[in-house]
C-alpha cells in the first residue's frame, strides 16, 4: 500500500481540486483508494456531529465506505483552538494513526489531504510536515502560483522534506505568466531536484460563484430571475463611473456580477445590455419597474443588499479564491483541466504502483 500526502505551500491552492481528480482517475485505473484528511478546517454540522465539509464532499465523490470521524478525525472548532493554546489538548496523533490504519486498509493507495499549507496544525502537534514523515508518504506539493516569492516557499518545502517530495504542481497561472513558468521555472526547479508534475492555467470556472452562493454570501433578496441563480459568476464589476465609461468597461468583462447602488438605473441598465450574470444593488434600495422588468426579459438575477458598496466588495474578496469545488460542472472541468495538464502516469510510477 502506497500514500501520498498532498499539500501545499499555502492555503486555498487547489488542493481539493487535485485530490478529487486523482483519486477518480486511480479508480477508474482500477486501484483501491482510501482517503484521510488528518486535520479539517471546515466545521460543519452533519447528523447532530461536528464534521469536515472538505471530508463531507470527498467522502461522497470518491464513494468512501468509512464514516466521516474517521476520514476526518480532528476538526478544528474554536473550542479545539482555544484549548491547544492553553496547553489543554492530548496527544492527536494516536486518533490520527488509528484512523489512518482504517482508511487505509485493503487499499492499494491512500490519499493524505493536507489542511491549509505544510505548517498548519503545527500548534496541535500536527503539522502536515510532520504527519508526512511519521507516515513515510510520498509529497505532491501543490502551489497557486504568483511569482518568484513562490520559489522560496516550494524551496523552503524540499529542505524540510526532503527525497519525500515527489514533486510540484503549480496551480492557478496566468496567462501572462504561463511562458516565464514553462521556460525558466519548470527547468529551474529541475536542476533543484524537483520535478514539475503538472502545470495547470487559471481557470475561471474553478474559482467562479454562483449567484445562489453569491446572495447567500451577502444575504441578499432575490428581486427577480430565481431560475438563474445556479449561473457562474466569474468576475466582479463595480459601476460607481459615469455610464459611457461604465458601458466600455462592462463590454470588456464577460461572465460578471456588476455590483452598483440601487438608485443607479443609468448604470444597471448597461450593465443588462451586457455579458452579465448578476446585478447586486447595495443600500437595500429596490430599482425601478422598468429596470426589473428588463432583468426578467434578459434572465440576470437582481440582489438586492442592506450593506454599502465598498462592504459588498470587501465580503466579496474575502472569498474570492476560497470557493470549494462542489457542483458537478466544476468537477469535470477540473477533470477534463487534469486530464490535459497533470502528469498522472509520472505519479503512479512514482508512487510504485503496478
Amino acid at each position: 500500500m502506497q500514500t501520498l500526502f498532498i499539500g501545499s505551500t499555502a492555503g486555498n491552492s487547489g488542493k481539493t481540486m487535485i485530490t478529487v481528480g486523482l483519486g477518480l482517475a486511480l479508480k477508474e485505473s482500477g486501484y483501491k483508494v482510501g482517503y484521510l484528511k488528518p486535520l479539517g478546517k471546515m466545521p460543519t454540522t452533519s447528523n447532530g456531529k461536528v464534521v469536515d465539509a472538505d471530508a463531507q464532499f470527498l467522502k461522497g465523490i470518491l464513494q468512501l465506505q468509512e464514516p466521516l470521524d474517521q476520514i476526518c478525525p480532528v476538526v478544528l472548532t474554536q473550542d479545539l483552538v482555544v484549548r491547544g493554546l492553553r496547553g489543554e489538548t492530548a496527544d492527536l496523533r494516536p486518533k490520527i494513526q488509528q484512523a489512518y490504519e482504517a482508511v487505509s486498509m485493503g487499499k492499494d493507495v491512500t490519499l493524505i489531504g493536507g489542511a491549509g499549507s505544510l505548517a498548519d496544525g503545527a500548534f496541535l502537534g500536527i503539522s502536515g510536515t510532520r504527519l508526512a514523515k511519521e507516515f513515510r508518504a510520498s509529497v505532491l506539493l501543490i502551489d497557486p502560483y504568483l511569482n518568484e516569492v513562490c520559489l522560496d516557499c516550494i524551496l523552503t518545502a524540499k529542505e524540510a522534506l526532503g527525497d519525500r517530495l515527489m514533486g510540484v504542481v503549480l496551480n492557478r497561472v496566468t496567462p501572462q505568466s504561463l511562458p516565464e513558468v514553462e521556460q525558466m521555472v519548470v527547468p529551474f526547479l529541475g536542476a533543484k531536484g524537483i520535478e514539475v508534475l503538472g502545470v495547470l492555467p487559471l481557470d475561471r470556472v474553478l474559482d467562479a460563484v454562483t449567484v445562489r452562493q453569491l446572495t447567500e454570501i451577502l444575504d441578499g433578496k432575490v428581486i427577480c430571475a430565481e431560475e438563474r441563480l445556479d449561473e457562474f459568476v466569474e468576475r466582479f464589476s463595480v459601476g460607481a463611473m459615469d455610464v459611457d465609461a461604465a458601458l466600455g468597461y462592462f463590454r470588456k468583462l464577460p461572465n460578471k456580477a456588476v455590483i452598483t447602488g440601487g438608485h443607479r438605473a443609468d448604470i444597471q441598465l448597461a450593465a443588462l445590455e451586457t455579458s452579465t450574470k448578476c446585478l447586486v444593488l447595495t443600500g437595500d434600495q429596490m430599482p425601478n419597474e422598468i429596470i426589473i422588468a428588463r432583468a426578467r426579459e434578459v434572465g440576470v438575477p437582481m440582489i438586492s443588499v442592506h450593506y454599502d458598496t465598498l462592504t459588498t466588495v470587501e465580503k466579496l474578496e474575502a472569498v474570492l479564491g476560497r470557493i470549494r469545488i462542489r457542483e458537478e460542472r466544476k468537477v469535470q472541468r477540473a477533470r477534463e483541466l487534469l486530464r490535459e495538464r497533470l502528469n498522472y502516469r509520472r505519479i503512479v510510477e512514482k508512487l510504485g504502483l503496478k
